[in-house]
């Protein structure tokens, strides 16, 4: 069975590619290549510098940019967790 339509997509704007993993302004990823062949991954968050990720090194590209994609992921989650308890809270302080 084949979809009409694409789930995921859309559209009706004007760039229809998928979003990055690292499209986000509060977490940035810094992905380079050295002159030995290796490539080094930093991530920094300005909201939360606890979160940050030191700069690690990676025998090859793919493993670099999956070891960014999984630590982003894990901060992103850090964050919304974060942002969810102090909803909560602050809730129950109006409540009780």
């Amino acid at each position: 069975m084949k979809l009409k339509e694409e789930i995921g997509r859309n559209f009706h704007s004007a760039d229809t590619d998928p979003i990055p993993f690292d499209y986000d302004s509060n977490i940035r990823v810094a992905t380079n290549s050295t002159s030995d062949g290796k490539w080094l991954v930093t991530i920094s968050v300005s909201s939360n510098p606890e979160y940050s990720v030191p700069q690690r090194e990676f025998s090859d590209e793919m493993m670099a940019d999956h070891y960014a994609k999984q630590q982003v992921r894990a901060i992103k989650s850090k964050i919304d967790n974060q942002l969810v308890k102090e909803y909560v809270r602050n809730i129950l302080k109006i409540i009780l």
